[in-house]
């Protein structure tokens, strides 16, 4: 396979193209869905083929092929090299790259239990069981999920800059949704466990402690009441802080964001753009998270992405070709959801940084304001700097201690005003948020997490008018 890979390669530099490169795909997966005590689905896959991507005289050109053979393979230099001869002296922008060493290397997977020892029916029997312990919990739950995914894969990305990598991967997930429901009030709680690993990750889950927790928070929103709406200062956990972290900020430091002009931290380098408190970085080394990796998918090496540090903007997350475009050095940001699709500028594990405050000083010392607790969801538009997040939990504080339990509250603003009011950062920090960011059709592992903060005057949306907290 290598040689043909190379080969492949060498004709594209004889053929013209300044650069290419290949990435070559095999896996299979398996799903599983319980509701309402059904197994509703429960389906396997496997995947098989390969990307060819060449740059000729400023223009890309791009074909995929599930099937790795060699005449296949030649098949998409043919149509690559033409999409990029025919778009040459027609593109805007001409494409660039910017050149990095050659690595050579294989990557390991690293699992306790690979899935698929496991026979399928045990790991549908742990899925229902899950599932089981939040249907069972209380009459008032009218609705229960659980889902089950694993993944087994292999890699290869090699470049005309003489790259050559072959890694595996193994990565696990479950989640378990409960909705409780009384009267009119219908309220839902959720929790998820997705990392690279195997079937360990499963079978290490308590589905009395795990799923009846679950359970136990969507009966707990029937008894909280609607929360306010008006100005506070709130404290956020360290979910919604990943979610903000995300969401907010994330996203507009990826470069190709930068580039095309749809970011608020365009032009905005060594700037101050947030509170001096805070550092936000996205980084794929830290181990055992949903958004780690060792190589991105142009075969640069992982690396911490400093994005604030200390309330100054100092980068962002960069493919070859935006590092290119921007003048930087290529920091391994560049990843692709499979063979058929182009790697693109993503995050990996994104989250702001740890401060020196404990939460029990952070809520002494507010007078009066809101603890928000548990991401739901967020989005972002990036080019007016624009947020919503939606979070599970809201408590009043009132004179330093915590009060009355609301349900369904968002918060809105725009980024930098609002990381700009952050004045205390928590000691600590936790990751709870693994699971896929969508981008451009494409979906990514990622995780998110960060310390607990306070922000000064957020703007809460809720179904009481509560004026503004002090």
């Amino acid at each position: 396979m290598r040689d043909l890979i190379e080969n492949i390669l060498h004709d594209a530099r004889r053929r013209g193209a300044s650069f290419a490169d290949l990435r070559v795909n095999t896996g299979e997966s398996t799903s599983i869905s319980v509701e309402d005590g059904q197994a509703d689905k429960v389906s396997s896959a496997s995947r098989s083929g390969a990307g060819l991507r060449v740059l000729v005289d400023g223009a890309w050109g791009f074909a995929p092929t599930n099937s790795i053979t060699g005449e296949e393979l030649r098949r998409c230099l043919d149509d690559a090299m033409s999409m990029a001869k025919a778009a040459a002296g027609h593109v805007a922008e001409p494409g660039v790259v910017a050149e990095v060493e050659p690595v050579e290397d294989t990557v390991e997977a690293t699992a306790e239990i690979d899935p698929r020892e496991v026979p399928l029916a045990d790991r549908v029997q742990r899925i229902y069981e899950i599932e089981q312990v939040a249907r069972e919990r209380d009459d008032r739950i009218v609705n229960s999920r659980a889902n089950y995914a694993d993944g087994v894969g292999s890699l290869i990305i090699a470049n005309t800059f003489g790259t050559y990598i072959e890694q595996q991967s193994m990565r696990c997930s479950v989640r378990v949704a409960a909705t409780a429901q009384s009267g009119d009030a219908r309220q839902i709680a959720t929790e998820s466990e997705a990392r690279p690993g195997g079937y360990e990750i499963a079978r290490a889950i308590d589905p009395d402690a795990w799923a009846g927790d679950v359970a136990d928070r969507a009966l707990a929103l029937l008894d909280a009441v609607p929360a306010p709406a008006g100005t506070f200062n709130v404290i956020i956990d360290p979910r919604v802080c990943g979610l903000l972290a995300h969401e907010a900020f994330g996203h507009n430091a990826e470069a190709d964001a930068v580039w095309a002009g749809e970011s608020i931290l365009a032009g905005r380098e060594g700037q101050q753009v947030c509170s001096p408190l805070v550092t936000i970085a996205d980084d794929p080394t830290l181990k055992g998270l949903n958004g780690s990796f060792v190589y991105d998918h142009e075969g640069v090496p992982a690396r911490r992405h400093d994005i604030v540090r200390e309330g100054v903007l100092i980068g962002y997350l960069h493919s070859l070709e935006t590092a290119a475009r921007l003048g930087v050095e290529p920091n391994g940001a560049a990843r692709a959801e499979g063979h058929q699709s182009e790697p693109i500028v993503r995050m990996s594990n994104t989250f702001i940084d740890a401060g020196d405050a404990t939460l029990e000083e952070m809520i002494a010392d507010t007078k009066d304001g809101l603890l928000l607790k548990g991401g739901y969801w967020g989005y972002v538009f990036t080019a007016r700097g624009q947020f919503t997040c939606n979070v599970e939990n809201a408590w009043a504080i009132r004179d330093g201690k915590i009060g009355q339990h609301f349900r369904n509250a968002s918060f809105a603003g725009l980024t930098m005003e609002m990381l700009s009011r952050v004045d205390a950062v928590g000691n600590e920090i936790s990751f709870d948020l693994g699971g896929t960011c969508g981008k451009g059709g494409q979906g990514m592992s990622v995780d998110a997490g960060g310390p607990y903060l306070r922000i000064r005057d957020v703007v809460v949306g809720g179904q009481q008018q509560a004026g503004r907290g002090q």
